[in-house]
């Protein structure tokens, strides 16, 4: 045993160069093999130490404190080589593909794990030993990752009627436990005008929240999530488009597909002066005392209309009125005939169906909801219609032309 170290020293690393590209193939293999042999005889050697109790003879509390302080390992590091000794010392035959150098050391680790993490009450010593064989076998073929997944598996193949029930069960404690840790938080920014959240969510929810997406991201859409930056020209992020589309899966959200709270339908009050609904510049505010930008206040007014309310000099509601009326799907129908099924927009082919509804003269200034005064545009041209720096053109019944003010 003395002379390994000297006999490595003699092998040497100063005459490589002359090495070709086969001789270097097969000293490669030769040195992952030796390493393998020389890992089987280092697991020997640290159970043999713990039989002749190397510890106390050399006044050290265990094996890993003498790793550490004469071979200079790291406490875990030096756990990983006992923990591998002992485990080798139980199954040989892992031992043996180790000394014979078939598989690197990584993989009897992973074997030695597979095997181990079996459940006893369910799998007896002759099924242990298939295994056994089975990963030895597959170590032979496969890399350290490909049979860490096997060993995942392993009783799969020792049981597989078994294994099906085991996973059954299994699964259905994952999910009990999923429903349980269950969880969402959101943290509002009025001052960036964003919310931030984290949440956890069972695997099916996630999936299906996924699938919704995806639907919102298909740039087959008649409006499809833009790609590009419209003012830089430069790709958008994937992370910002899947933002960009859950954002609009909010919004296609009704309030008639929830509960009701309270007796009302789940609602958002936006509270804004009558100058800034026809167009000036103040914050709107939210019902949760959160400011809101005016621009997307007269966007929230235009598509979900508008309920007067006048307030006293300490914000008491005075009088409360009714909501204004929106189009009907009646005279939906009729604009989307009247648009030959396209946006109202000169030259614009995104389909009037995905439209929304437009008083050409605004609501709030006196516009009625009728079908002269009514347009369906596509959510692009929706939002450059309602801003003031925009005015529209009728150019005949069911076609319009936005522009931007001199």
């Amino acid at each position: 045993m003395g002379n390994l170290l000297q006999e490595a020293r003699a092998l040497g690393s100063d005459r490589l160069w002359s090495l070709d590209a086969r001789a270097v193939s097969e000293s490669l293999r030769e040195v992952y093999a030796l390493q393998a042999r020389l890992a089987e005889l280092r697991s020997a050697l640290l159970v043999q130490a713990e039989r002749v109790d190397l510890m106390t003879w050399d006044a050290h509390p265990n094996l890993v404190s003498w790793l550490r302080d004469r071979v200079g390992l790291a406490p875990g590091e030096a756990k990983k080589h006992v923990g591998l000794a002992r485990s080798l010392d139980q199954h040989p035959v892992v031992a043996e593909a180790l000394a014979a150098g078939v598989c690197p050391e990584a993989s009897a680790q992973v074997i030695v794990n597979a095997v181990d993490a079996l459940p006893p009450d369910l799998v007896d010593a002759q099924m242990r030993e298939k295994a056994v064989a089975h990963l030895v076998a597959a170590a032979q073929v496969h890399d350290t990752r490909v049979l860490a997944r096997l060993g995942a598996h392993l009783d799969e193949v020792l049981d597989p009627e078994g294994a099906d029930r085991r996973l059954a069960v299994q699964l259905d404690a994952a999910e009990a436990r999923a429903a349980r840790r269950t969880f969402l938080t959101l943290s509002h920014d009025e001052d960036r005008q964003t919310t931030d959240g984290t949440f956890r969510i069972p695997l099916r929810h996630g999936i299906t929240l996924g699938r919704m997406l995806e639907s919102l991201l298909n740039p087959a859409r008649p409006d499809p999530i833009a790609t590009a930056d419209a003012a830089t020209g430069q790709p958008v992020p994937a992370e910002q488009r899947r933002g960009h589309a859950f954002t609009q899966l909010i919004d296609r959200t009704g309030a008639t597909d929830l509960p009701r709270t309270g007796g009302s339908i789940t609602s958002v009050v936006v509270t804004m002066t009558v100058d800034t609904l026809l167009g000036g510049l103040s914050s709107a505010r939210l019902d949760t005392g959160h400011r809101l930008a005016p621009a997307a206040a007269r966007r929230l007014a235009a598509e979900h209309g508008v309920i007067p309310a006048v307030l006293g000099t300490r914000s008491e509601v005075l009088d409360l009125g009714r909501r204004a009326r929106l189009f009907t799907p009646k005279q939906r129908l009729a604009m989307t005939v009247q648009q030959h099924g396209t946006c109202a927009v000169d030259s614009c082919d995104r389909p009037a169906a995905w439209g929304e509804a437009h008083h050409l003269e605004p609501w709030h200034t006196g516009g009625p909801t009728d079908l002269a005064n009514g347009a369906l545009v596509c959510a692009r041209h929706h939002t450059l219609a309602d801003h003031p720096a925009y005015d529209t053109a009728v150019l005949a019944p069911g076609r319009i032309r936005i522009n931007r003010r001199e």
